[in-house]
């Protein structure tokens, strides 16, 4: 586990708190908002706010690939999804705002990074905590989806399109470019097999890009291990 301010930039970007507006120079400062009525917070609530936190920190622990995080399902998009679903039944029925969530889950990642911090195992820390967590994401966000050939085409292109934007002609990117590559080929094949012609598969690999490029959850919503097998050397040819 990382530090607070690393696992709090993570939990922000998920939340669907609105800015703070920007004020003019010299105006005065607002007052200190009051406390919130937690009143009406149940323990229902308070257990899906804190696998919430939990899931930001493990989903931020995977994008940098920490192998302790990565033994745990993708989290990037269903724990966003989870997030935004927990939220939104807090506020409705427990009766706060977006920003008393959001201090809700920040303090919550805080205690997280702090219970880590003092025992001496924060991976099993972490993963004692996943434990319960888990199976209120199964009951309240479906499992990855499975893609297709289609998909994987697109979700390789696109990948390799980003990184080499970024990178340039790297390692990496001709990794993803030879992937994409292979996926691309054996889409287009599939498409005519089935009894499109050649300008038809190409308009289907372009439309399975486009609608990636379209969804909010991009490739995240996605079981990627799939797309692994699909690209897999066919061991009756070169490749």
């Amino acid at each position: 586990m990382r530090s607070l301010s690393h696992a709090t930039a993570c939990l922000i970007a998920l939340s669907l708190a609105v800015p703070a507006p920007v004020l003019a120079q010299g105006a005065p400062k607002p007052a200190p908002a009051p406390a919130p009525d937690l009143s009406r917070l149940t323990s229902g609530h308070r257990a899906a706010l804190q696998c919430a936190a939990v899931f930001a920190v493990v989903a931020l622990e995977q994008k940098r690939g920490l192998p302790s995080a990565l033994a745990f399902p993708p989290l990037a998009w269903r724990g966003k999804e989870f997030f935004v679903r927990a939220s939104a039944q807090v506020e409705d029925e427990a009766g706060l705002n977006r920003e008393q969530v959001r201090d809700l889950l920040v303090a919550d990642v805080a205690a997280l990074q702090r219970q880590a911090a003092d025992s001496k195992d924060p991976d099993g820390t972490l993963a004692a905590a996943m434990k319960p967590c888990q199976a209120m994401l199964d009951a309240s966000v479906a499992p990855l989806e499975k893609p297709d050939l289609l998909a994987c085409a697109a979700i390789f292109r696109l990948a390799y399109e980003e990184v080499h934007a970024s990178e340039g002609m790297t390692a990496r990117a001709k990794d993803l470019m030879t992937l994409g590559s292979v996926l691309e080929d054996r889409a287009r094949k599939q498409q005519i097999a089935a009894g499109k012609s050649g300008n038809e598969a190409d308009a289907a690999l372009e439309r399975a890009r486009d609608a990636l490029r379209q969804d909010p959850a991009g490739a995240d919503r996605y079981a990627l291990e799939t797309c692994d097998d699909l690209a897999r050397p066919d061991p009756k040819t070169h490749y």
